[in-house]
């Protein structure tokens, strides 16, 4: 049990140590209670209901009128002989001793006490203890105390010839209930103390094996690594309180082994995209200065270079594009703009390009007003009408309609094209990611257009994707009129 003092919550296990042993200490104790209670109660009545016969039996004695002196006498003594641990005194008006039994002479205290008149009148029993000075030791003495539980009583009878009022007090001594009492509260003290440690340590057992599944799931997570993340754990062999976080383990699991896939094929990708242009520099180079060149022939090679260049400017510049995305950095201006007059602007700057391709440009919809980033939107319907563009063949048409509603705007790209298998749709906005296996692609693009086209979408609260049958292939995307 690890004790923390540096401000930690203390440990699950401590706590439940604590708490648990702490209620079964506290009822055990209180069991003992009432135990002890119980016996001190059942001697109690027990000294009550014998002093009430003794009572009843003296008065009836010493009440008979016909009996001798020495009779009443010889039953008082014999009734008393009976019962262990009693003392008579029996006293008339003027405080004159009538009998005394061998024990009687200590209660003559009780009746000089200031409250005897009260609870003889009443007949209570009451508590009286005695002090007698005891010879311990030749050198010293002590006071022997004594606890008697009394009853007095008072009546008339003929005693000595003459009928007399008497005042009778009994004492019962409880002095050995009183000591059994005391033994019993030390061994059940002792028992409890010892019983106190055994609950501690049992239950400190229990609530280790208890936690076992809980060492054994964080032992299974800590052999996780980045090596092994397709590792899973399984909610059905784990208790039914910890299958909950098991199944929100391997969730998250599963999206940190995503990240890492993707960002390993992004490096690859990467790395093999900036590496082909950065080849042909080196080569384009090394081919010119091999031998003599004329100056036309050297500014063709800058120029050739200039466009690889210009090229990995893109490439470096879309990826920070996207790394801003990726950081939650990426924050749209707030601007009322007509979504048409965008579009028009990028059909203006393709139109050269698809004469090129034999492709035609077709804009539907009329004009619809929307609030976001003006330069984003250009960037991402530029994206998506060159991927068309490039996937278009010659003497076909490249569509976009614009459809408006009250709270949102739907903008689709169609290009007619070869089925696209339902298993890549979800995966064309991923970075780098080619439905061809080959990885061979028509065109200039980076692979990575689509997946900023997406960035675009989700920082404007929108959503994007993408539909394809034997006809065309359809880039749809839902933007909110008024951007949050």
């Amino acid at each position: 049990m690890r004790f923390n003092f540096s401000g930690r919550p203390y440990s699950l296990a401590l706590r439940l140590t604590f708490f648990i042993s702490l209620s079964t200490i506290i009822a055990f104790f209180a069991f003992t209670w009432f135990m002890l209670h119980s016996v001190e109660k059942h001697f109690a009545e027990q000294d009550v209901r014998d002093l009430k016969q003794i009572s009843i039996a003296m008065n009836r004695i010493l009440q008979t009128p016909v009996a001798p002196d020495q009779k009443k006498i010889s039953k008082i003594k014999e009734s008393i002989s009976d019962y262990r641990n009693v003392a008579v005194l029996i006293l008339t008006d003027g405080g004159d001793v009538l009998f005394s039994s061998p024990q009687g002479a200590t209660l003559r205290s009780v009746v000089n006490a200031s409250n005897f008149t009260a609870h003889s009148r009443a007949r209570e029993i009451f508590l009286w203890t005695v002090k007698e000075p005891t010879l311990l030791m030749r050198n010293g003495s002590d006071m022997k105390m004594e606890t008697y539980r009394i009853v007095a009583s008072s009546g008339k009878a003929t005693l000595n010839g003459k009928p007399q009022t008497y005042q009778m007090i009994i004492g019962l001594s409880i002095d050995f209930h009183l000591h059994y009492l005391e033994a019993l509260k030390k061994n059940l003290i002792a028992i409890a103390f010892v019983i106190s440690l055994l609950i501690i340590f049992i239950i400190r057992i229990a609530v280790r094996q208890g936690h076992l599944p809980l060492r054994n799931v964080s032992k299974a997570i800590k052999n996780i690594t980045s090596e092994n993340l397709d590792m899973r754990l399984e909610p059905s062999k784990v208790p039914i309180e910890l299958e909950q976080l098991v199944i929100s383990f391997n969730h998250m699991i599963a999206k940190i082994e995503d990240v890492f896939t993707r960002q390993a094929n992004f490096s690859a990708d990467i790395a093999h995209e900036i590496r082909t242009p950065i080849t042909n520099l080196v080569t384009q180079t090394e081919i010119a200065l091999s031998q003599h060149r004329t100056q036309k022939e050297l500014e063709d090679v800058l120029y050739s270079s200039l466009e690889e260049y210009n090229r990995m400017t893109k490439m470096v510049s879309d990826m920070l594009f996207l790394a801003q995305a990726d950081n939650n950095q990426l924050i749209p201006e707030r601007i009322m703009f007509d979504l048409r007059t965008e579009v028009v602007k990028v059909f203006d700057f393709f139109e050269a390009w698809a004469e090129e391709l034999n492709v035609s440009l077709q804009l539907n919809g009329s004009g619809c007003l929307i609030k976001g980033d003006p330069l984003m939107y250009r960037r991402a319907l530029n994206n998506l009408l060159s991927n068309a563009l490039r996937y278009t063949q010659s003497g076909k048409t490249v569509t976009v309609t614009i459809a408006g509603s009250e709270n949102s705007v739907q903008l689709i790209v169609e290009n007619p094209g070869k089925l696209i298998p339902a298993e890549h749709l979800p995966r064309l906005f991923d970075r780098f990611y080619r439905v061809d296996p080959s990885r061979q692609r028509k065109g200039e693009g980076s692979g990575i257009g689509l997946a900023i086209v997406k960035s675009i979408v989700n920082a404007h609260h929108g959503k994007v994707w993408v539909e394809s049958d034997t006809v065309s292939t359809r880039f749809i995307l839902l933007l909110p009129r008024m951007a949050t």
